[in-house]
Parts: structure tokens; sequence; C-alpha cells
């Protein structure tokens, strides 16, 4: 009897396990899976509770009502903000859920913390999002990501909204971002690295790296990016077996054709925007075609690269950003628009495969392959330098009117200092108009971009009201500002559409009636007679036309409004 109920007892528990496992089953890459939403919010959750120095905690919720997680790591169990000046280094996954190699290989790494302490970090700490796209995890198909080499099953590339969230990062038409811009505002990290999978040429790497562009990342954080930071890990990755290249950037061909450019990560890519802060921003891109084990296992190792290089340069880290931070308020302009400088390169020794030619079986033309048995190590031109399109004067303040609330919302998302208005005022301040601008013939993530856009200053006056938002351009956010509130950048606010209601006239004239007015103003105004004259001569092929005529008087006129092409952030001396 005691031996069937000691077997009964040994089966019990044998089913407990199983059950248990089910629960919580473990990354199984040789296997190609990865696991759901649901499954990896339950890992998390148990390893942390193994671990006196892990914190598991919910940061926000999506668009989708999905909750965003961060987990903190600390050796001395300090799970707030600036409770110590240790550099912080933020680790995100799944922005692209598809892309799930950081998703797993963050699953093996803190398990193998929580199983030996002594991994844990002395000199940092540690934050990783699970999955940032948590949405687009739950929305988990078999067949998206083309081409990829698994896991069989993955996460969609869009958010719930179908918004790519790796653009959002100066729109934020995502709560996400807000999400994300909270933990980022919060802890002000040193480091951060956003895990992506590569799908452009084939190539012998694994593992390719995307560090911040050096000269739009300029100043101390840029040395010490690319003196020290750099070098240590590509040297590091080569000693384990897994040499790293700069991220490809060429798609369909070889990199040996003509070498390849940098990619230029600007502040909507969630790189780009870390850089805004003085932040050292990387992107971890593993290649789509390698068996799936050697990509988790590569991005593993980046990982453990990264906190070696962060414990060895602790202090080091932290002095590079007040130093970048310094430097940024130094500066009496801010450079933006960065395009790629075909005018120099870098030798860059590179191991790739031979692009070849072959009959397609599907059509009439040939199609390209990359045949692995012909592989080479060349040296190609890598254009790692850009040049900024832009260069805008600094002021002393920016001026947000309230009534631009959804731009008040994401500066107050980014902790921007303000000047309280204690009462209405009247101030001279310096206006910009558009002079130029070029609209977009087709959306682009939600928006109908513009481009090309020109401006001329000009003095005026404007009320201002308790409630507006008078703007310390000297603060830590400096570049945000810069970038976020200036009219010609690629990636402010103007470029996103915040500020189109100035680009329509609000009044007009009935030429019926505008006439006889024109013809008074022209006598009550001789400046305007003489300037109406010399447009007529130069533009003889108008004068037959009585809109283009009046129209050329009323826009000079006080009939035409102030507030039309007028872009409604001021700048104050």
């Amino acid at each position: 009897m005691q031996t069937i109920l000691r077997l009964f007892h040994c089966f019990s528990l044998f089913l407990i396990s199983l059950i248990s496992t089910a629960q919580l089953p473990k990354p199984v890459f040789d296997k190609q899976t990865s696991p759901t939403y649901e499954v990896l919010v339950q890992q998390y959750e148990k390893i942390a509770a193994q671990s006196e120095c892990m914190k598991f905690t919910k940061a926000g919720l999506s668009d989708a009502g999905n909750f965003i997680h961060l987990l903190i790591i600390d050796k001395d169990k300090q799970f707030k903000p600036m409770q110590n000046k240790k550099p912080v280094m933020l680790i995100m996954n799944g922005i692209h859920p598809g892309e799930t190699e950081g998703i797993d290989a963050s699953i093996l790494l803190i398990e193998a913390m929580a199983k030996n302490p002594k991994l844990i970090p002395d000199s940092l700490t540690l934050l990783i999002i699970p999955c940032y796209n948590v949405d687009g995890m739950i929305n988990r198909k078999q067949y998206t990501r083309a081409n990829q080499n698994g896991p069989i099953e993955k996460g969609f590339r869009a958010s719930a909204n179908n918004l790519d969230l790796n653009r959002d990062f100066i729109k934020a038409d995502a709560k996400n971002t807000f999400v994300f811009y909270s933990i980022f505002q919060d802890w002000q990290p040193h480091i951060f690295l956003d895990t992506h999978t590569s799908n452009g040429a084939d190539y012998q790497y694994t593992m390719t790296l995307i560090s911040s562009q050096k000269q739009k990342l300029g100043g101390p954080a840029a040395e010490f990016l690319y003196g020290k930071m750099n070098p240590f890990l590509y040297g590091s990755m080569k000693k384990k077996g897994l040499e790293m290249a700069p991220y490809v950037t060429v798609f369909g061909k070889s990199p040996d054709e003509a070498g390849y450019d940098v990619f230029v990560e600007g502040p909507k890519y969630s790189t780009g925007y870390a850089s805004l802060f003085g932040c050292l921003g990387f992107v971890a891109e593993t290649h789509m075609l390698k068996p799936y084990p050697n990509r988790v296992k590569a991005t593993y190792h980046l990982f453990e690269s990264f906190i070696d290089f962060a414990q060895k340069n602790s202090s080091n880290l932290v002095r590079t950003k007040e130093k970048q931070i310094n430097w940024m308020l130094s500066q009496t302009q801010y450079k933006s628009n960065f395009e790629v400088d075909k005018s120099r390169s870098t030798p860059l020794p590179f191991n790739g495969y031979t692009l070849e030619l072959q009959a397609s079986k599907l059509g009439n033309y040939n199609r390209h392959y990359y045949n692995r048995n012909r592989p080479f190590t060349k040296t190609i031109p890598y254009y790692d330098s850009t040049l900024a399109k832009i260069s805008l004067d600094i002021p002393a303040y920016f001026i947000v009117k309230q009534e631009w609330r959804e731009v008040i919302d994401r500066l107050k998302a980014n902790k921007i200092q303000h000047v309280a208005i204690d009462k209405p005022q009247i101030w001279e301040v310096q206006a910009k108009y558009i002079q130029h601008i070029s609209y977009a013939k087709q959306p682009y993530e939600g928006h109908f971009v513009h481009q090309q856009i020109s401006t001329i200053s000009q003095k005026t006056q404007i009320e201002i009201n308790p409630g507006d938002w008078l703007i310390p351009v000297k603060q830590a956010g400096i570049w945000y500002l810069m970038e976020a509130l200036s009219p010609e950048t690629w990636d402010g606010f103007m470029h996103w559409n915040f500020f189109d209601p100035i680009l329509n006239e609000k009044e007009g004239f009935s030429d019926y009636a505008f006439e006889d007015d024109a013809l008074q103003f022209l006598e009550e105004r001789p400046e305007l007679k003489n300037a109406f004259e010399r447009w007529k001569l130069e533009n003889p092929e108008k004068s037959a036309s009585k809109y283009e005529v009046l129209g050329f008087i009323y826009k000079n006129s006080p009939y035409q409004e102030k507030e039309y092409k007028r872009f409604p952030v001021f700048i104050k001396p």
C-alpha cells in the first residue's frame, strides 16, 4: 500500500511539474520558438521574484490597453530614479515584435543573473523593457517578416493602430511613446540599446550595430563613443567569435560594389531621440537569414559586452554625459538635417558573399543570388561622415502659446522646464514666417509630412497670458527643443503637421467690392503704390488677372491676417 501511495505521490509531483512547465515554457531556440506576450510577462514575474535585486513594474498602457513593463536590476536595490550616481543602461526589445532576438536574449540574461547574483553589475543600473510594442506582439502570426529565418510565430511590426513605433519619437502619436518618455526622462539613461533584426543584403556577420552617428551626436559623447566604446564593443564581440560590422544599408546589392553609407538615425528614431539628451544610443541588428539560435546568442553576448564596458567605465560614462550636456549648453548654433557626406569615407574590412545572377524560374529576368560558397573579405569604402544641411541660431527663449495643446503635452512629457507667466503682457518677439514649403502627396506614418521648409524672420508684438509657456532654451533638453520647435528641421513639429492651421488663410476679399478699397490704399500709401508698380513691371502677365492684382494689394494691406503662415513658436532674445 505504501509503495502505491509513494508512486501516486511521485506521479502527482510529475503532473504538477508538467502543468508548471506548460504554463511557463522556457525559450527553446533550436525549435524556432519565442514566447507569447502572456508567457513573457509570466517569465519575468517568476524570474524577478527569485532576486531581491530585481523589480518588475508596469510602466504604462499601450493604445490597445495592454501593459508595457519595465524590469529594474540594481545590485544595491535602488529601484527609483536618481537614487545613486551609477550610470543607467536601458535595453528596449520588441519595438518591432517580429524581431524577437532581444526579447529572448533578455530572458536568458535575467535568468543567468537571478541564478548567479555575481553577474549583476555592481556599478550599473540596468533597465529592460521586455517588449515595447506589446500590441504588435499580441498580434502574433506565422506569415510576417517575409524571408526571416525564424522563429515560426512572431509579432507584427506595427502597433494596434498600425503605427511603426520607431518613427514616433518626436510626433508621439502612440500612447507607447508617452510611456517611453516617462521611463527615459525619469531615469535619464547613459546608454540606450534598441534590439532589431536586419533585412538587407546577405553577408557573413550575425550581428551588425548602429551607433549614433558621430557628427550628428557631436561633442564629448561622440569622442567617447567612437574613441573608446565602439572599439571595446567590436573587439569584445570579435574575441567571442562574433565579429560585427556597422549596420549594412544596401538592399538587393553587394556592399563591395561601391561601399555603403552610415545609417543616419534622425530624431524620429529611438536612438536619434536619445542622442538629443546626450545619451549614447545603439541599435543591435542581427541578420535575418542566420539561424535563429545564433541570432539570440549573439544578442545575449552583445548584452554581456555592453555590461562589461559599463562596469569598467562607470565613472567615465557619468562624466561623459555631464560633459555632453555642458557642451550642448555652450553652443550658439544647432545643426540638423544631416546627410551622408559622399566626399569622404573610411576603409572598412568587410566579410561578405559574392553576389551573382541566376535565371529566374518565375519570369523572364535574372535574379540576385548571394553565393555562400564564395565568401570574400575586402576593404570597402564606408561613408561614415555626415554634413548638416542647416545651422540654426540658439535663442534665449521660445514662447509657445497654451492653445497649442498637443505641443504643450509633448513638452511636458519630456520634462521641459518653463517660466510661469503671472499676468497678461505685450512682448516684442521674433516671428518666423513660412516662405517655402513642399507638401507631401502620400501619407507617411499617419501624416502628410512637410519638407523643404524655409522661413523669413521679422519682429512683431504678441500678447502673452498666464498659461503660455516661456521656455528657457538653455536647459538639459536644449537639443530636443531646437529640433522640435524649429520649423526648418526634418523631424520638428512643423514637419509632422502640428501647426497646419497656420497654412490656410481664414479671411479673404470679394473682388467687386475690394477694387475701390485697393485704389484708396494705393492713394494713401505711396510705398505700397511704388511696390505695386514694380510688381506690375516684373509680372506683366499677371496684370490681366484681377485676382493677381487685387491679391497683391490685399496681401500688402492691413487686411492681410498676420497669423497666415506665421510659425506660432516665437523667439524672445
